[in-house]
């Protein structure tokens, strides 16, 4: 059951502090038998919510920053170095003023689909 809230914060379907309230508070010390893979779709799909407007930039950096900083998600081994190339470039839209272009988007999804570094 607690793998299924984990696909469903993947997936948009609830919020970081849904799966929080689910795991009993701070996710940082949740420690999983298997970690939820994140693929490089997956990581297309946050993309493409945020351009479309189906998630606030608050929502974007919950997303990444539990993805990133917790024990509960992995990288698909084949796509591991894009897609952590990727998720870094969106943790630094936690600095002051920074922005997240339409053209950036573009370019972090050209190298999810052609599995590269940004």
């Amino acid at each position: 059951m607690a793998t299924n809230y984990l696909e469903m914060f993947k997936n948009l379907q609830i919020t970081k502090k849904e799966l929080s309230d689910k795991y009993g508070g701070d996710l940082h010390l949740v420690k999983l038998e298997k970690p939820v893979k994140v693929s490089n779709n997956d990581v297309i799909n946050i993309l493409n919510a945020i351009r479309n407007g189906m998630i606030t930039l608050d929502q974007l950096l919950d997303w990444v920053n539990t993805v990133w900083f917790t024990d509960l998600y992995e990288y698909d081994d084949g796509h591991a170095d894009s897609i952590a190339s990727v998720l870094d470039k969106l943790e630094e839209l936690d600095e002051d003023d920074k922005k997240l272009a339409e053209s950036d988007i573009e370019k972090y999804i050209k190298a999810l689909l052609d599995n590269k570094e940004v």
